[in-house]
C-alpha cells in the first residue's frame, strides 16, 4: 500500500511539474491570412498553440457576380432543357484548416495544413434558341445551387522577425496564394 501511494503521489507531482513548464514553454499565437484566388478574395483568421493551429477561411465576399435577370417566367415559358446553356459561379467559400508548424531552422517554419471546405455555387443560363421571345439573350437566373465539400490541403513558409512576430506566403487549394502575419507570445 504504501508503494501504491509513494508512486502515486511521485506520479503527480511530476504531472504538475511536466505541465507548469509545458504550459509555459510553448509558443501560441493569433494569425491572419489575406489571399488571392480565382474567385478573388480571401481571408482567414487562425490560432496557433505549441505546434498545431487552426483556421477559419472565407473567400468569395468580394467576388462580383455577373449581371443577370430575374425572368418572368409566368409570361414567357423557361426554355427546356438543352435549350439553353448553364453557368456556374462561386458565390462563397468556406474553409477550415488544421496547421502543423515544423521549424527547420530558428526562424522558419513549414507550415503543411490539412482542412474540409463548403462551398456554394449558383446556377445561371442564356438560352440557345433562335426565336426568345422573352430576350433571354443575358445571362437570367434559375434559381439553381449547387453546394460542395471536400477536402483542402496547403502548404506555407513562415519566418520569424522581430520579437513577438511572424510572417509567411502559402497556398492553399481553395484560398489560393496568401500571406500570413501573426502576433506570438509565450
Amino acid at each position: 500500500m504504501k508503494r501504491k501511494i509513494i508512486l502515486l503521489f511521485l506520479f503527480s507531482t511530476l504531472s504538475c511539474y511536466s505541465q507548469e513548464s509545458f504550459w509555459s514553454d510553448n509558443l501560441k499565437s493569433v494569425f491572419g491570412e489575406l489571399g488571392w484566388t480565382k474567385i478573388k478574395l480571401s481571408a482567414a483568421l487562425g490560432f496557433r498553440f505549441w505546434n498545431l493551429g487552426v483556421s477559419m477561411g472565407l473567400a468569395g465576399f468580394a467576388n462580383p457576380s455577373p449581371k443577370y435577370i430575374y425572368p418572368d417566367f409566368n409570361q414567357f415559358p423557361m426554355p427546356k432543357q438543352g435549350e439553353y446553356e448553364e453557368f456556374t459561379f462561386t458565390y462563397i467559400l468556406v474553409t477550415t484548416d488544421f496547421y502543423y508548424f515544423y521549424e527547420i531552422f530558428d526562424d522558419f517554419i513549414i507550415v503543411p495544413s490539412l482542412g474540409f471546405y463548403v462551398q456554394q455555387d449558383s446556377i445561371l443560363a442564356r438560352s440557345t434558341r433562335q426565336n426568345d421571345p422573352a430576350g433571354f439573350g443575358a445571362l437570367y437566373y434559375l434559381g439553381k445551387t449547387v453546394n460542395k465539400t471536400g477536402i483542402n490541403i496547403g502548404i506555407g513558409l513562415d519566418y520569424y522577425f522581430l520579437d513577438n512576430y511572424f510572417a509567411g506566403i502559402g497556398f492553399n487549394l481553395r484560398r489560393g496564394i496568401y500571406l500570413r502575419f501573426a502576433y506570438y507570445w509565450f
